[in-house]
Order: structure tokens, then C-alpha cells, then sequence
């Protein structure tokens, strides 16, 4: 028979290995189910007996012990075997190809930070326009552009510096490695023929990048669960690879095809039949954004009214064959190539205004009727693409970008939201000057390696010195930081109540990274400050633009950009190469853990096949026996995953289920950062301010009142939360005060020299005896006769 608890372990961010989860040697586990992506572990018996009685990782008869393991979802990439050339450039360009997917990342975190619809109302073709309010039909026109931008910086590099202008008569350009330059030396217009498919080849490289991990992980099927009114995590479609990112990807694949064709085209409209083309692909690229707008309608969060792929199909096909059509005649006309082109230097800086007045827009998404602010966002760019012809025309988009600030400002109770209620546009905004800053490296650093006296729009070398300059502030406030904390361990104050001075100083250390959500909304704003003053003055050109100092600032601003770019590809290429994972760990995984939605080429959600195979492990030994009970422990960002099953699970079986957390960032960062999805209403939790600046103790603020509706409510005195103030991602889920639902978690292992952090919860006293409460709860206690049960929940 066995045993009626069943334990299952479920790591956080750091991937801890399934032997150490157990807490057993690595020889004394094995797996049971899964793959090396995502998999069950269980202690093999014949191991455990030979394990001492007091040994952590022995069990009682009452409880089976299991580890599920996600690590290999977010963290591993896809690689090429083999340690010969080919494969070592093969698994480069792949990570760098994930260096590119971090604005589409960010774009997609912005779309579930804004505010989700209620699920009460019926879903119809009106809902279109609903959402374009509320930013979801803005946010994929938004990533539409982020592609935009990415193939117009591709063209400018691979077609106008390498194709063109190293044609040219007295320029002297380096050759590429022979094993890449297999044209030799051809005649220029094939050179341009050559180098177009260079944007095309990046794009179903990241295509087949991006694909190859979501049909890996991606398409896990789930038991109907439990719809839940007012809880979007209760929902098959958050967690079930759709149709939808296909048909998203064919637009976006038939948006960078038709930007190829219009980058030469345009510039040889003198020709009847490249102005055709150029007319096509112009019209084949607005049906395409209409499209976009349109199946704003097939998201996790809107019930689909979208049919079938068929305009997708179409419109793919079109621009393919315009796409075909433009390269033959390319090849059998024969056109001159004489100049810089046009679009890819002001392409970017077009589609960068049109991206800024979407991240202004964006501030209000949260905090009132976004209707009024799509006026504003149509004369703030024409305003500011204006100022090429009317030198006063930017003081119209000031005044107008200064109104939709006006209109986002903070109202009552903001407080409780991430970045007081801007969060869609913080987020926007830091996705728009990663991706600009990555095509600035790009153009810059490869006409800098090909040769010299070659141009390059001036809107990358604005926004390289702009970037430096609006990098000083930030830069101020690190050294601030640092001197405050400095002080503050020399003579250590007391936070959060006495102890050894070690722990107290850890404690400060670890406020610092406490408050993340400031430094990041700074982050945002200073580049959004730097991207308006860039289009300033790509369109405006202010005689002042051209002094010495400028000039000297635009010099130094090339070198901080590219360090900045290269220490973020970087990170990619070099960190992890052995053992083939992702970097940016934390980062990585809070952006895979939502379904991607507004951008295709955005990592893959690991969610989507996490949440479901928990939900029916927990489910099926459930089934076993009405005596059965699970628990779920879970670390860090594990525990959103166990939250997410939870809410997967039918009614009658969270009866028997209980929540054993530690470590998580539920309540501060993604009940802050994505309210309808796990905000105060869905945990069940007080609503938290963002973590003070400068203050001794950062949360050190009055808590807002508790919902009668909830997790916590759901689950009463089944739900226990360890945390630690020397856990740098580690919060309570209820309050910093006593109450019923935290526990604090030993600081130090009884090491002089040692502060316990983020990790090895599962090893202290206060997890054996937190779980120790929860196994000894009766087997038929209802939460009903705790803080309230699931009729609580349903009649809310």
C-alpha cells in the first residue's frame, strides 16, 4: 500500500539538481517520468536503507518523496553536438539568436502587466477595440515593430555598409572569412541580391530557434481544470500551446520580407517595375498590421474569435512572392546602386517615434480608458517626424508627450501596483531601448570591423551618446547605493531586529537588491529620455548637434554602447557554453514563465507544459485513494508554478492539497507586476508598496487590507510560507509581521562564517517542522473551518 502524503519537491531558479532536492547523493535517485526538459524524481529504496536514520533525506512510512524538475524548460537551449568548428559557430550564433529575443521577451512581460479583461464579460468582435484600449492589440503592433527595427538594422549592415558602399570606388573593405564569403567579388546589384537574403535567413533562424524549444516543451495537453470566475490562471488557454503563435509568426515573417523588398525598392522607384513592388510590399505590410490588430482577439485572456490561419497563410505567401519577384529582378535588371538608402536610415528612426508614443501611451494602460491617449499617440509622432521640415514642430511633441505623461500620473492606490500602475509602459520601454540598443551594436560594430570612412545613419550614433549621457544618472545612483550601504556596514543599524553582526549585514546587503523595481523603472526612463532626444535630433538636426563636444560626446558614446551590447551578448555567448543553459537566469525564467502573446520570437513559455504535468501528478495520486493528500513544496519561482497547478486542479480535490513555499517572490514582484494574475485577489494576500529607496528597512510600510477572496482563504491553515531577510528573492507571502501564515527560516546554519540566503530551505529545522504541521493536520479537515473554503472563492 502506500504511503497516503505525497511530498513533490519543485525547484526554483537556481535548477536545483533532483538529488539535491531529495536531499539524497545523486546515485541514490532515480527518474520515473519525463525527459531531460522536464521529469519526476523518486529516492531509489534499496538506497535509502543504507542512508543513516537521521540522514535529511530519509522518509517516514506516511510520505512518498518525489522532485519535479523544470530547469531543462527555461535554462537549456538547444545545441549542436560536437567540438569541430561548424558546431562551436552553430551553438554561437544560436546564443546570440537568444541575445536578440530579450525585447521580445520584455514586450511580452508588458502584455500581461497590463490590465487583463474580466473574463465575465462575452467575448465578441468588440472586444478587438476593448483591448486595443487596454494595450493588447498596441502591444503587438508594438512587437510587430520591435521586428521592424531588428531587419531594417540587418539590411543597413549586411545591404548598404557590405553590399553597396564596399562596392563603392575608393573604399577598402575587409573580406569575410572564407568559409562565410562565398561570393567572392561579384557584381554590386548581386552583392544586394546576396545580402537580402541575410534578413530573411535571421528571422527563421530565430523562428526555428524559438520553434524547436516550444515543440519540446510547449505542447502539453491538460486535463480540463476547474474554471475559476475572476482567476486567469484557472484557464485551459493560459496553458496550452495554440494556433495562435503560428499564425502570429507567419505575420511576422511576411512584415520582414516586405521591409527586405521596400529597403531596395524604394530606392529605385525611377524603375516601373520597382516601384510596383514597391507598392505591393507597402500594401502587403498594412493588411499585415491590420491583422495584427486584429487577432488581438486570440489570446490567452480573450476567449478566441479567431478562425482558422487563413489570412496569415495568404499574406505570407504574397510577400514571399513578392519577396522572389524583387531578387529576379534584381538579378536580371540589373539596377545601379549609387548612394546610402533610404528607408534603412530613416526606417528606424520612424518606427522608433512610433514605438515611443506606445510606450508613453502605455503609462495609462492601467489607470484609465486608454482612448483619449490614441489621439494623443498620432500627433505626438507626426509632431516629432515633423521636425525634419519644422524646426519648431518638437515643441509639439513635447507639449503632447508631456499630456500623456500628465495622463498617466499616479492616482489612488497605484501604490499597491508595480511602478505605480505604469508597469506595461516601464516594461515597454526598457524592451524598446534594448532593442535599439542591440541594432546600434550591430550597425556600429560591424561597419567599424569592415573598414573605414564607411556611414552609418546618425540615428545610431545619437543614440550611442545619448545612452552614455542618460547612463550617468543611473550610474550616480549605483554609487549612491553603494556609498549608503557601505556606511551602513562599517556601523551596522539595526534592521529587522537584533543579531549577529554577519547577519546584520547581510540583511543591508540584501535590502539592496530589494529594491530592483526603482532601479529598473529608472532604467526605463532615462532610455525613453534617451530615445526622445535622439529622434530630437535625427529629424530636427540642431545646429548645436554639430560642436566640438557633441561630437566628442558622440565618439565616447559609440565605446559605452558597445560595451553595453557586448556585455549583454556577452553574457549570452560566453555564460553557460559547457553546460549548454541560458543566461540571465532570474530574468530568463520570469520571462518564460508567461505564454507568449505579443511577440513570436519571445522565449517559450516552460509554463505550459510545468503547469499541467503538476496539476496531473497531483491529481492522479490523488485518484489512488480518498485517503491520499499531496504537498506541494515549492522554491522561488516554483512556487508560482505550484500556485498556477493549484488553480488547475478540480474543486473537490483542494480539499486535500497543501502549499509548503519558500523562498518565492509572489506577493512583491508578480503580484505587483501582473495583478490579475496573481495579484492581492488571487492570493488572497495583502496588497505591498515597492520597496523604499533609501530607507534602513525598504518594506518598512503599512500593508493594505486583506481580500476576502483568495489562495490563502481557499487553503487556510494548509498554506505555509518560509522566508528569510537575508534571502536576496526571498519575501513572506502575508506580512513582514507575525501572522498564521509565515514562518521565518533559520538565518545561519550554526556556521560562524556562513549566512543562509536563497537556497537550502529544505535543509533547515523550520521547513522539518513546518511540515511536520502540515502532514499532521487531519486527513478529512476541510478548509471550510479554516480562513474559508472554495465556496468562498466561487461565490466571489
Amino acid at each position: 500500500m502506500s504511503p497516503p502524503v505525497l511530498e513533490l519537491r519543485i525547484h526554483g531558479v537556481n535548477n536545483t539538481p533532483p538529488d539535491a532536492m531529495l536531499a539524497l547523493p545523486d546515485h541514490a535517485v532515480e527518474q520515473f517520468r519525463g525527459d531531460r526538459f522536464g521529469s519526476f524524481w523518486r529516492p531509489r529504496p534499496d538506497k535509502l536503507a543504507e542512508l543513516p536514520p537521521d540522514h535529511p533525506g530519509q522518509v517516514t512510512a506516511e510520505v512518498r518523496r518525489e522532485a519535479y524538475s523544470w530547469g531543462g524548460m527555461a535554462r537549456s537551449s538547444p545545441g549542436v553536438p560536437g567540438s569541430g568548428v561548424p558546431s562551436v559557430l552553430a551553438n554561437v550564433l544560436g546564443r546570440i539568436g537568444w541575445a536578440l529575443l530579450l525585447p521580445f521577451g520584455l514586450a511580452n512581460v508588458a502584455y500581461w502587466s497590463r490590465k487583463l479583461p474580466d473574463d465575465s464579460i462575452p467575448s465578441t468582435r468588440r472586444m478587438v477595440w476593448w483591448n486595443a484600449g487596454r494595450g493588447a492589440a498596441s502591444t503587438r503592433l508594438f512587437g510587430l515593430g520591435l521586428t521592424v527595427l531588428l531587419v531594417l538594422a540587418v539590411c543597413e549592415a549586411a545591404i548598404d555598409v557590405y553590399a553597396i558602399q564596399c562596392s563603392l570606388p575608393g573604399t577598402t573593405c575587409k573580406r569575410l572569412p572564407d568559409f562565410l564569403d562565398v561570393l567572392g567579388d561579384p557584381a554590386r546589384h548581386v552583392r544586394v541580391l546576396a545580402a537580402s537574403a541575410v534578413p530573411v535567413l535571421l528571422l527563421l533562424g530565430l523562428m526555428a530557434l524559438t520553434s524547436l524549444s516550444r515543440s519540446r516543451y510547449e505542447m502539453t495537453s491538460m486535463r480540463t481544470p476547474q474554471r475559476r470566475a475572476g482567476v486567469m490562471l484557472s484557464r485551459a488557454s493560459m496553458w496550452e500551446g495554440s494556433p495562435r503563435i503560428r499564425r502570429l509568426t507567419r505575420l511576422h515573417l511576411s512584415a520582414g520580407c516586405c521591409v527586405v523588398v521596400l529597403a531596395t525598392s524604394t530606392q529605385l522607384w525611377q524603375h516601373v517595375f520597382f516601384l510596383v513592388l514597391t507598392v505591393l510590399a507597402a500594401g502587403v505590410l498594412a493588411v499585415v498590421m491590420a491583422r495584427v490588430v486584429v487577432t488581438a482577439t486570440d489570446c490567452p485572456d480573450v476567449p478566441s474569435t479567431e478562425q482558422g490561419g487563413l489570412w496569415s497563410w495568404l499574406l505570407m505567401i504574397s510577400s514571399v512572392l513578392v519577396l522572389v519577384v524583387h531578387g529576379f529582378g534584381l538579378y536580371a535588371i540589373a539596377p545601379v546602386f549609387d548612394g546610402p538608402l533610404w528607408l534603412t536610415s530613416w526606417g528606424p528612426p520612424v518606427v522608433t517615434v512610433a514605438l515611443l508614443g506606445s510606450v508613453l501611451a502605455a503609462w495609462s494602460w492601467r489607470r484609465n480608458d486608454a482612448k483619449g491617449p490614441l489621439v494623443l499617440l498620432v500627433l505626438f509622432m507626426v509632431c516629432m517626424v515633423a521636425t525634419y521640415w519644422v524646426s519648431l514642430a518638437w515643441a509639439g511633441a513635447v507639449v503632447f508627450g508631456g499630456v500623456l505623461a500628465w495622463r498617466a500620473r499616479p492616482r489612488a492606490g497605484d501604490e499597491w501596483q508595480a511602478w505605480r500602475g505604469a508597469g506595461p509602459g516601464v516594461l515597454l520601454g526598457l524592451s524598446l531601448v534594448s532593442s535599439v540598443m542591440m541594432a546600434t551594436v550591430l550597425v556600429l560594430t560591424f561597419r567599424g570591423w569592415v573598414g573605414t570612412g564607411l556611414r552609418a545613419p546618425l540615428f545610431y550614433s545619437w543614440f550611442s551618446a545619448a545612452f552614455a549621457v542618460a547612463l550617468v544618472p543611473l550610474v550616480l545612483l549605483v554609487l549612491l547605493q553603494a556609498f549608503v550601504l557601505l556606511s551602513r556596514l562599517v556601523t551596522p543599524a539595526v534592521l529587522d531586529g537584533e543579531g549577529e553582526a554577519l547577519v546584520v549585514r547581510a540583511r543591508h546587503v540584501v535590502a539592496v537588491t530589494h529594491r530592483a523595481e526603482n532601479v529598473a523603472g529608472v532604467l526605463s526612463m532615462l532610455g525613453v529620455l534617451a530615445l526622445l532626444l535622439t529622434c530630437y535630433l535625427t529629424f530636427a538636426s540642431p545646429g548645436w548637434g554639430q560642436s566640438s563636444a557633441v561630437m566628442w560626446v558622440v565618439g565616447k558614446g559609440d565605446w559605452v554602447t558597445g560595451l553595453a551590447g557586448v556585455a549583454v551578448v556577452g553574457s549570452f555567448v560566453g555564460a553557460g557554453m559547457l553546460t549548454n543553459r541560458r543566461p540571465l537566469g532570474l530574468l530568463w525564467d520570469l520571462m518564460c514563465f508567461l505564454p507568449r502573446t505579443a511577440h513570436p520570437f519571445a522565449p517559450p513559455c516552460y509554463a505550459e507544459r510545468a503547469v499541467p504535468e503538476i496539476a496531473d501528478r497531483s491529481r492522479e495520486f490523488l485518484d489512488e485513494s480518498p485517503d491520499h493528500r499531496v504537498v506541494l513544496s515549492a522554491h522561488s519561482l516554483g512556487a508560482v508554478l505550484a500556485v498556477a497547478a493549484l488553480y488547475a486542479l478540480p474543486a473537490g480535490y483542494l480539499q486535500r492539497v497543501q502549499l509548503l513555499t519558500y523562498g518565492v517572490q509572489l506577493r512583491p514582484y508578480f503580484g505587483r507586476i501582473f495583478p490579475e494574475l496573481l495579484g492581492p485577489a488571487v492570493l488572497g494576500t495583502p496588497p505591498v508598496r515597492a520597496g523604499a529607496l533609501f530607507s534602513c528597512d525598504p518594506w518598512r510600510r503599512e500593508p493594505g487590507e486583506v481580500p476576502e477572496r483568495g489562495l490563502a482563504s481557499l487553503l487556510g491553515p494548509n498554506w505555509i510560507n518560509l522566508w528569510r531577510r537575508t534571502d536576496y528573492l526571498g519575501f513572506p507571502v502575508h506580512g513582514w509581521e507575525d501572522n498564521a501564515l509565515d514562518r521565518r527560516a533559520n538565518e545561519t546554519d550554526g556556521s560562524p562564517d556562513k549566512v543562509e540566503t536563497h537556497g537550502d530551505y529544505h535543509l533547515c529545522t523550520a521547513y522539518r517542522d513546518a511540515f511536520t504541521k502540515l502532514v499532521s493536520l487531519d486527513l478529512n479537515r476541510s478548509p471550510d473551518r479554516g480562513r474559508g473554503g472554495d465556496g468562498n472563492l466561487e461565490r466571489s
